[in-house]
């Protein structure tokens, strides 16, 4: 976009609140890079040998999987990137060890962020989370039992790590219950102001 600056962005919120597809609108509308931790699970998932076999196991129950895989994949992923290019990161730091460990990359790589929360109540977020499951193959939401587990886990994991972000002062919290035009506007208004 015109007038956009250089920026990295970790998106967040609980499961069901659009973090996948306003990452996707951002990195678009920016032409930045996309960085999905849960994209890159997927095609490990998916894959053979042990090691796709290990994953599948934890992601097919809901459960997270150990601090430093995510982490790993984050280094991976943007230990390249050049400075004059924008990041988009969504599914990083459920916990607040990679929350931790998410700042001190971004730090040692001078990259300052921003994390933008996604609001979006759990019942309405269950609702989504078991209409997709119908039309994409998700193993890990096709039962509203698994849905409620991965609530679990985010209110236990991922709320501290989001704590985390707000003690630093970076967390701005955006309202995820309109359409998704409507999300993505406000996203792009909140950038353009500096958030």
């Amino acid at each position: 976009m015109e007038g956009a600056t250089t920026a990295t962005v970790l998106l967040m919120g609980r499961p069901g609140s659009g973090k996948g597809t306003q990452a996707k609108l951002l990195a678009d509308a920016f032409g930045w890079k996309s960085v999905s931790s849960g994209a890159r699970f997927k095609e490990i998932r998916d894959g053979e040998g042990p090691l796709g076999k290990r994953v599948r196991q934890a992601y097919d129950a809901g459960k997270l999987l150990p601090d430093w895989f995510p982490t790993y994949l984050l280094q991976e992923s943007v230990l390249n990137v050049g400075s004059e290019q924008g990041v988009v990161c969504e599914g990083f730091a459920r916990t607040r060890t990679q929350a931790e460990a998410f700042d001190d990359i971004m730090t040692w790589l001078e990259r300052p962020y921003v994390v933008l929360n996604l609001e979006v109540p759990e019942e309405e977020a269950l609702r989504r989370q078991v209409e997709r499951a119908k039309t994409e193959h998700r193993p890990d939401s096709d039962a509203e039992e698994k849905v409620r587990a991965r609530f679990a886990e985010y209110r236990r994991n991922t709320e501290p790590a989001l704590a985390y972000f707000r003690e630093k002062g970076l967390c701005v919290d955006i309202d995820g219950t309109p359409d998704i035009d409507t999300i993505h506007r406000d996203i792009l208004s909140r950038l353009s102001r500096g958030v």
